[in-house]
This record gives C-alpha cells, sequence and structure tokens, in this order.
C-alpha cells in the first residue's frame, strides 16, 4: 500500500487503516485455526516499510507462526502409530503320556494400521510326544497249592517196553512206545519171557496186557525198576490183590472218579470229579483192581472207592503180599485202548511216565 501526504486529517485516516491491517496480524498468532493466520502473515511484510510500524511488523511475523497454524489441518492421531505386532505363540509343552499341547496364538492387535506382526501368530510347534513307558513285567503267579509240577523232564531217560511177541506188536503196543518215545525216552522192546537182564539199567519197565503173568512175573515182578503194568490180569500174581474175586470189569461207557490227589500221579485233576475215561466212540472195557497194603489210590470206578483203576505203591510199601521193591503203577486199561483215552485219562496215563520214569 502507498501513503501519500495529504491534508492532517487524511493522514491520520490512512494511520489509522495501516493499523488497523496490522492489528489483523496480531491476531494471527491465534491462527491456529489455520488460514486466517496466513493473512496476518502478508500484512506483516507491508509493515515493514514504515520505520515504527515495522517494529509492529514484528509481530506480523508472529503471523508466520499463524502459518503454523496452517498445520492445524486435522492431523491423524497419533494413536495411529503401528500396533506391536502380536506375540508369537509359545510352542507346546511335552505332553506326559505322548499328549501334545498346541501353543496358544499371538492376539491380533487393535487400534492402528495392524502391524506386520500382528498377523495371527503360528502356534506353537506341536510338543514332542511323551515317552511312551513300558511297564514292568509283572511277576510269575505263584503255583496252585496241587501236587502236580507240570510233565518231568525224561530225555534220556531209558524204558523197556515187555510184550508177547517183540516181532509182532498190536497196534497198541506200538502207540505205547510212540508215547514213551515222545516223552524222550529210550525205549528198547523185550520179551515177557525175558530175560531180566533187560531190565538192567532201565528207569522203567512197561508191561503190556498182552504178557502173560506167568511169564513176565517170575522175571521181572521182583527187579528194583519202577514198573506200570496195564490191565489186570497179573494183580494177584504179583501180589499186589489178595485174590482173583479182588478184581473185576466194566464198560468204558462208566465213568470214574478221582480219588485222591495227594501225588502227583492225579495230574492237575481235582479230588472227586468225574469223567469218561475212554471216548464214547469206542466200546471197550475198564479193568478195576482193590488192592492190599498200602497203596495210593488215585481213580475208581464211579459210585465205588474200592475198585480202582489207578493205583500205585511207593517204593518200600507193603504191599497185598509183600513189599514193593520200587515204585509200582497198575492203569486199568489194555495197550489197544490208548489211542482212545480222554483228555482226562491220558494225563493219568501221563501222570504215572513221570512218577515212575522220573524217580530213578
Amino acid at each position: 500500500m502507498r501513503a501519500s501526504c495529504r491534508p492532517v486529517g487524511g493522514c491520520v485516516f490512512v494511520l489509522a487503516v495501516w493499523m488497523l491491517g496490522c492489528a489483523p496480524n496480531v491476531g494471527g498468532g491465534p491462527g491456529t485455526g489455520g488460514e486466517p493466520g496466513g493473512s496476518g502473515g502478508s500484512g506483516g511484510s507491508g509493515g515493514s516499510q514504515t520505520g515504527t510500524g515495522g517494529s509492529t511488523g514484528t509481530g506480523g511475523a508472529s503471523a508466520t507462526g499463524g502459518a503454523v497454524g496452517s498445520g492445524g489441518s486435522p492431523v491423524t492421531g497419533t494413536g495411529g502409530a503401528p500396533a506391536t505386532g502380536g506375540s508369537t505363540g509359545h510352542g507346546g509343552t511335552t505332553g506326559t503320556g505322548g499328549t501334545s499341547t498346541t501353543g496358544t496364538g499371538g492376539t491380533t492387535s487393535t487400534g492402528g494400521t495392524p502391524g506386520t506382526g500382528g498377523a495371527h501368530a503360528t502356534g506353537g510347534a506341536p510338543g514332542t510326544g511323551g515317552t511312551t513307558t513300558t511297564g514292568a513285567a509283572g511277576t510269575s503267579g505263584s503255583g496252585g497249592t496241587g501236587t502236580t509240577t507240570g510233565p518231568v523232564d525224561l530225555t534220556g531217560r531209558k524204558a523197556l517196553l515187555v510184550v508177547d511177541s517183540p516181532s509182532s506188536m498190536s497196534d497198541g503196543e506200538t502207540i505205547v512206545e510212540e508215547v514213551l518215545q515222545e516223552r524222550g525216552l529210550v525205549v528198547s522192546v523185550g520179551a515177557s519171557t525175558g530175560p531180566a537182564s533187560l531190565a538192567s539199567g532201565q528207569n522203567l519197565v512197561v508191561v503190556s496186557d498182552t504178557a502173560g503173568a506167568g511169564d513176565f512175573v517170575p522175571i521181572f515182578g521182583t527187579v528194583a525198576v519202577p514198573m506200570i503194568v496195564f490191565g489186570n490180569s497179573a494183580l494177584q500174581t504179583l501180589g499186589w490183590t489178595a485174590s482173583s474175586s479182588a478184581k473185576g470189569t466194566v464198560s468204558s461207557t462208566t465213568s470214574v472218579t478221582v480219588v485222591s490227589v495227594a501225588t502227583p500221579l492225579s495230574s492237575d485233576l481235582t479230588a472227586g470229579l468225574s469223567f469218561p475215561m475212554i471216548l464214547s466212540t469206542t466200546s471197550t472195557s475198564l479193568y478195576w483192581g482193590t488192592p492190599g497194603g498200602a497203596p495210593l489210590t488215585i481213580a475208581s470206578i464211579m459210585g465205588s472207592p474200592t475198585e480202582l483203576i489207578d493205583f500205585a505203591y511207593e517204593k518200600g510199601s507193603a504191599t497185598a503180599t509183600g513189599t514193593a521193591p520200587a515204585r509200582r503203577v497198575a492203569l486199568g486199561w489194555k495197550t489197544s485202548a490208548v489211542q482212545n483215552l480222554t483228555i482226562d485219562g491220558f494225563k493219568l496215563f501221563s501222570a504215572a511216565i513221570d512218577w515212575t520214569a522220573g524217580s530213578n
């Protein structure tokens, strides 16, 4: 603006106008409103042309501060700072017993622009499965109170099978020989007529029902070797029964009963148990005897506890007419019936082999 020198009143007017122009510049300071502060700034430059007014113009320079007010334009809130990224989830702890725990995912931040890390945290790495622990093996249960201890190891022991004719053995005698061999015994076959030396060095003598009592008893009856005898035709001759009337025969369909379990001769059978000795598909006979002396009673005809189809003598015990020179067992069936024994019947046969051949 140019100042012209007119009459005093006009100069006063001009000065007043000029001062009024400077006054808004002072007000420009509060121009935090932005744009009004800018106008005050340009007025300040005019004030610089007049000496004293220029000083005031310096105040107008404050209008420059008003320019700062232009910064008053809307500013993004400071809360817009990027949020701290979500914390990474911790890996799953090793599960006890093999259970894995998956880590908790990071929390997504709220507020300003999600930080790069604000993405969902990757779940913790699955924990390593727990080590499987093998339980300690259970201790073996105590055996039952029965007298049986299972089959005796007879490997390498010797048995003499006495038959009527070694060159023409019956099927039953062949099966008996095979059973003895299966138990580990080394089997020799001899005639019922001897000689007695055949029993020397043997652990067991087995006498077939085909061997005549008049033949084998005088030769083998007193040998100090454990003995098993099939049938009942030789019981009186051996001195195990007191008379011929102390023996008899019944059908194989008749059941038998376990009389005593005091010795291993009863296998794992229980006292009082009744069962068929021979399979029902076979028709044959059972041969009982009523022994004298001090016999070991194992099984009898059911309902007749004195009619025994399985009994024995311990070495040195009394028989009906003398003393047993070694263990003796009487089995009340023929060798031809061995292949037709029931399971319980065969248990008694096997127990007799163990008790005799395994005793010396």
